[in-house]
Formats: structure tokens, sequence, C-alpha cells
């Protein structure tokens, strides 16, 4: 019980040699008025440590975390407070730290201030944190060498490190994403814009996050990468961040991977590391249930793998197949490499090796009655439709490129031309279809103007599955018109959907089709010669109206 007021005394006296021996220094920095050197704790086997030679009861390090670290060969780990932040050394490399300033300093007094779990000391400490940017401070853990192990030549601490400048490069690794109308209401439910997130996921804070955050006054917070770190911010004003750079995150990465129990996660981690000093990432999350800015998405860049499973920026999403072995064999047999998506508030784009496919477009008003009718016969809630068209208002539009096994690795991403090709009928006449029809309980009564009874066949019955798609359209009449390029469906005169194509298009939308016809009629080659040569040059400039009266 004696030996603990001895330790104190001798920490003490430590403490003031180091004042003396260190009061010239500064580091690299020359910003610290003096750094003291670190306290050198030896820790032993079970996780106890010794300093100056005397033990220190209580367990330092979990015996458990020992051995991971001895694992990974980590000999030495020496925690600094500087000037410039918080580091931490592993064998003598500087890994990614907590970088401050004056201003990011400041902010962060007035957090801890306002701090509920520090009660009366909040204050307290937030008056004393400055002095850790003027006195440099550090706890210098030494481990036991594993079994086997060589002792490592390791450099004592020579002054405050900083990352080294990176430049972002033309095309970020990840995003460019702007987050910017996510927002939480006072009873934490989470909403994009004006579209609430309940219907696709549980999000919501708990009455705790929401009471801390309310005792700190934060109604913003904002996250921002840049090639040197990842930046905080509350309510506008700059908070103690993350620095790095290409060297301090292989060194995490060659510390970390020894760490993780599930070898997959290690994979992901070592994926993911190398991006981020590509990264353009902007977020900023409201808590005053409104939304602090907008949000922006760019494209996606997605590859499926040989196997079927998907990556995004070359990051597994998923250990199983998303892709079914016979589709993706027929988008190769299709000679698709790189398939380009764009979901709109207007419309569907498609793009297969940069050549734009057939287009759907639309207005919301008109997709919300075709949703409402489509989405059960397919088995989707309308309502999560719904819900995904409001988010496609809020983004403006959802974004990827899709790259298939055998793609170049290095390919560019493709901007979807929506521009058709005028037609051009070799100075024919375009060919012109006439047609009306009369459906009443299910079945075709009249065709062409003949009644059941005249025109051999009639009435037709109709699948159980189209009668209930034209019973939903909620319409008297539907019509099929084309002008150059387009064709449209109308509901009672008025245009509910277009699709818009021109040679190009429809050629490439029958290549893509191919693989999938092969126990089909067009699969035979001279139907398909036809095809390809005689009937789709005419399509872009026919002239079709068919008129159903739905009675």
């Amino acid at each position: 019980m004696q030996a603990h007021p001895k330790i104190y005394k001798i920490l003490l006296v430590a403490l003031i040699a180091s004042l003396v021996l260190g009061g010239c220094g500064g580091g690299t920095t020359g910003a610290t008025w003096f750094n003291l050197p670190s306290i050198p704790l030896n820790i032993q086997p079970d996780g106890t440590a010794t300093v100056f030679g005397f033990g220190i009861p209580a367990v330092i390090l979990q015996p458990a975390m020992l051995q991971q670290l001895q694992t990974a060969n980590v000999q030495k780990l020496e925690v600094r407070l500087g000037y410039n932040g918080i580091h931490v050394y592993a064998n003598g490399q500087d890994l990614p730290y907590i970088a401050w300033d004056a201003t990011k300093m400041a902010t962060l007094q007035e957090v801890i201030r306002k701090l509920p779990q520090l009660g009366a000391n909040g204050p307290l400490i937030a008056d004393w944190l400055p002095v850790t940017r003027q006195i440099g401070l550090g706890v210098d853990l030494r481990l036991p060498l594993a079994a086997g192990a060589t002792a490592l030549d390791i450099p004592r601490w020579q002054g405050e490190t900083t990352v080294s400048a990176e430049t972002a490069p033309a095309t970020p690794t990840i995003g460019p994403f702007t987050i910017g109308s996510l927002s939480f209401d006072p009873e934490g439910n989470a909403k994009l814009g004006s579209v609430a997130l309940s219907d696709l996921a549980p999000i919501k804070l708990d009455a705790n996050t929401l009471g801390l955050l309310s005792s700190i006054g934060a109604e913003k917070l904002s996250v921002t990468t840049q090639p040197n770190g990842i930046d905080l911010a509350i309510n506008d004003q700059p908070l103690p961040g993350i620095a790095y750079d290409t060297n301090s995150l292989n060194q995490a990465l060659a510390l970390a991977t020894p760490l993780l129990p599930d070898p997959n996660l290690a994979a992901t981690l070592g994926q993911v590391l190398p991006l981020l000093p590509g990264a353009a990432l902007d977020l900023d999350v409201s808590f005053t249930g409104e939304p602090a800015g907008t949000t922006e998405i760019a494209a996606v860049n997605v590859a499926i793998n040989e196997d079927g499973t998907l990556a995004v920026y070359g990051i597994p999403v998923s250990g199983n197949p998303i892709v079914p072995a016979d589709i993706l064999q027929k988008l190769q047999a299709a000679n698709v490499q790189q398939l380009s998506l764009d979901i709109g508030q207007d419309g569907l784009f498609l793009a297969t090796n940069g050549q734009t496919l057939p287009t759907i477009t639309w207005t919301p008003e008109t997709l919300n009655t075709l949703v409402n009718v489509v989405a059960p016969a397919a088995g989707i809630d309308p309502a999560m439709i719904a819900t995904g068209l409001s988010l496609l208002q809020e983004t403006g539009s959802i974004k990827a490129n899709v790259s298939l096994p055998g793609a170049a690795a290095d390919a560019a991403p493709v901007e979807i031309n929506k521009t058709m090709t005028p037609p051009d009928l070799q100075g024919q006449a375009p060919p012109v279809i006439l047609l009306s029809a009369v459906i009443q309980q299910g079945a075709v009564q009249t065709l062409g103007g003949l009644p059941a009874g005249v025109m051999p066949g009639l009435p037709i019955s109709l699948p159980a599955n189209v009668v209930a798609i034209l019973s939903g359209l909620n319409a008297d009449q539907l019509q099929i018109a084309t002008d150059p390029n387009k064709l449209e469906l109308l509901l009672d005169g008025n245009v509910a959907l277009t699709l818009n194509y021109d040679l190009p298009s429809l050629q490439s939308a029958l290549s893509l089709a191919s693989p999938f016809l092969a126990d089909t009629p067009l699969s035979d080659p001279a139907i398909a010669t036809l095809l390809q040569e005689q009937i789709l040059p005419q399509v872009p400039g026919s002239d079709v109206n068919v008129t159903v009266d739905l009675q």
C-alpha cells in the first residue's frame, strides 16, 4: 500500500525533469511551447504495466487485444497529444490521426461545456483542453514480443508530424455525392427532402441521441471528405476531424488486417481505405426537420463479377450472386461490356456499350396512374414505388455505370445520349396501321369495327392479368399512336407513356435481345434478317393508330 505514493512522487519528479529537458523542444512544427517525453508503460503479458520499474495493478491493455497486436507484430504503440492533433504511432509509423487547430479546438470546447454527462467537470475540462496544444504530452506502450518475433529497431519520437499534402484526382474514386436534404424531425424520424424514409428502412433516432443533440444545440452536422482527411462541423463550426495521407492509410491497413476476425471484412477494408484520398462526399444532416440543402448523386460505378456478385467502386457488396448465371451468359453472348442506366423524374434511359437503347419517358402524374396498375400485377407494393419516385424528385436522377466481365478496366463512364436520329424512309411512304377494338367483360367484342358474328373468332377472351391491368387503368379508352421516333400510350386522350426510338437504338435492342430469343421464331436467320433489314428501318417513321374502347 505504501508503493502508490512513491510512484506518484517519482512521476512528479519525472514530469518536472521532462519540463526542464523538453523546454527547448517544439518538434518539427515549432508550435508547442515544449514537448514532454512520452511516459513509458511496459505492458506485461497479463495486460498490466510497469512504469519506471513500478507496477501498476490496473489492466492497461486487455490480454485478448494484446495478443491481436502481437499477431500484427506491433511492438510499440505511442499516443501523442500536440499542436495539430492526437497522433497514434505503431512501431514508430504515423497512423491517421485526429486533427485540430485553434478554431476546431474552440468549437470542441463549446460542445464539451454543454455535455450533460460531464456535469460540472465539463467547463473545467474545456478550459484546460487548449493546454494539450501548448504542451506536447504522450504515452509510450511497449508491448512484449510475440513468441519467435525479432525486436524491431524503432526510432524514438522526434517531433510532431503532419500528413503529406495530396491532390484530388480528376475523377473521384467515390462520388461526387452531395447529400444535403437528409433531416430528422423532433421525434427522430428521417426524411430526404420531403420524403419520409420510414417506408424504405427503420431509420429513427432514439430519445437519448435526440436529448444529447438538443443539449449541445446541434441543428446541423456536416461531413466532408478531401484528399487529406475527413472534415467535421457542427452548425457550420469546424470540429476536430481525421487527417490522413496514402502512407498513413497503408500503415493503418497493415495494422488492422491481422486484427479483424473476418477475412472478408479485412478484404473490404483493404479496398475501401485506398479510395479515401480520392473520395468526394459532402453530407449535411439537419436535426430541425427541414433540409439544410439539396442532394445530387453522381453515377455509381458498379461491376458484375464472373460469379454474378456485385462490387460498387471496387468494393464487394454481397458474397452471394446477384445476377443469375444464365442472364450473365446471355448478356455476354450479346457482347455487352458496359450498361449505363439513368432513371429520372421524366424517364428511364439505358445504353449498352455507349449505344442508347429505346427510352421510356413519362410525367409524374401519368406515372403514378401506371404504377398503381402495374405494381400489383408484378407483386410490388405501390407505396414503395411511390416512395422511390418521390426520392427521384429529391435527387434528380439515379445513375449507374455497370461493367460486365471482360470490360476494359479503364473504360470511361458513358453519358447517355437522349437525342434520337430522325427517320430516313429513303423516299418511301411510311407504313400505316389503323385499328380499333372494343373490349367488354374481359373479351374483345369487335375488331376493326366488325362485331362478333361477322369477324371470325370473336369474341376473344383475354388473360386474367391483362384484364386486371386494363381495369386498373380507370380509363374508358386506350390508344396507341406513333409520331416519328416515338410511340405514345394515351388514356382518355392524355399521354401516359412515351417510347422513344430511332433505327440505331432499335438495332441495339434487337442485338441485346437475340440471346434471350433463342427458342423463338426470331432465332431463324431468315426471319432475323427480314426484321433487321426490312422491318426495323420502317418503324421510326411508321404511322400507327390503335384505339381500344374499354367498356
